[in-house]
Parts: structure tokens; sequence; C-alpha cells
């Protein structure tokens, strides 16, 4: 007899989460099955109808959580113009932090971001226009979406400690002009008000 196909995604979504509250403490190569299992309340067994092994979980939830955020990605450029699209990629971060803050801390996929990459490459680059067999367009995402990413993950990973509009104000502009103009604004060795203030 069949499973009820709400019964086995529930069941999926259980053995997923189980595994998440283990990652979110220690390395995957440190998590075993059995602790999965126990954890969700299931047999060993069951484990097996829905993965490989630990590293297909994984896998499996990276897949579903890129999905989501592109299909997140591409709504936001629907509904906003391309200026906005720092907003969108901090809301969307802050909407998926549980998952993202992990992937690309310590503790997490070296993979993941690599992943990532390559599924927002050709969503941003098309949105802006570029070519994506243009040498010049690899360079330049390299750099800015790895500035964007880093600096929304410390963000995050800070408790966001600052309003998000300062933050997408913050990397904006130094996309735009460079770091060093911000040095100077809250450097202790200049006064010199260079910068409008951020938003509030």
């Amino acid at each position: 007899m069949k499973k009820q196909p709400e019964a086995t995604a529930l069941t999926r979504e259980n053995l997923m989460e189980a595994f998440w509250g283990l990652y979110c403490q220690k390395n995957v190569n440190h998590i075993s099955i059995k602790e999965i299992t126990d954890r969700a309340g299931y047999h060993r067994s069951t484990f097996y109808e829905y993965f490989v092994d630990i590293y297909d979980l994984l896998n499996q939830l990276e897949e579903s959580l890129l999905a989501d955020i592109k299909q997140e990605v591409l709504h936001s450029l629907v509904v906003g113009p391309n200026e906005d699209i720092l907003q969108g990629l901090a809301d969307i971060y802050e909407s998926n932090g549980k998952y993202l803050s992990v992937l690309l801390g310590e503790n997490g996929d070296p993979y993941f971001s690599t992943k990532l990459k390559a599924v927002m490459r050709p969503v941003l680059t098309e949105s802006f226009g570029m070519s994506a067999s243009d040498i010049h367009t690899a360079y330049i995402f390299e750099f800015g979406f790895a500035a964007i990413l880093s600096t929304i993950t410390h963000w995050y990973q800070s408790n966001k400690n600052l309003p998000s509009k300062e933050l997408v104000f913050i990397i904006r502009f130094m996309l735009m002009n460079g770091p060093y103009a911000l040095v100077r604004k809250y450097s202790a060795l200049s006064s010199d008000p260079i910068l409008p203030s951020a938003p509030g």
C-alpha cells in the first residue's frame, strides 16, 4: 500500500528539519543518520526511503532553497526597478537567513556559495542588460556579488544591527564609489562630511 503524498511530504520535511537542527550545531561530517532518525522519531530504514545518504539530504535541501531564492529574485525584479535589487537581496536574505547564515558560515557547505552564484548570475546579468558571454561581465559579477553577499551575511550574523535601508545605502555607495569614501566619512582622523546622511 502506497503512502499518501501528504504523509510522504511530512515525513521528508521532518527528517530535513531534524537534520537541520543538528547541522546548526555541528559540521555535516559529524552528523549520523541515527541522530537524524532518533531526533525525527523514525526508524533508520525510513531515512533511506527519501535519501541516499546525509549528503543527498543536504543537497536536496540546498536545491530546494536555491529554487525558492531564484523565484524570489525574479519576483523582486518584476515588482521593482533594477535599482531596488539590493533591497530585494537584503529582504531575500532576511527571509531565508535561517538557512543561508549556516550554509555560508564556518560549518556550512563550502560549495554552496558557488551554487548560489550559479543560480544568481544569469538572473542578475540579464536584469542589468549585460552579456553572459562577455568576459568583463564575469569579473564584475564576481566582485559585486561577493561584496554584496558577504556584507549582507555579516549584517544578518550581527543581529541586523543596522536598519536594512541603511545597509542598502552603504552597499550601494561602496559599489558606486568604492569603500575609501566611507572610510573617510567614519574615520576619527577626518571630520570632512563628504557624504549625505544615510536614510533613516
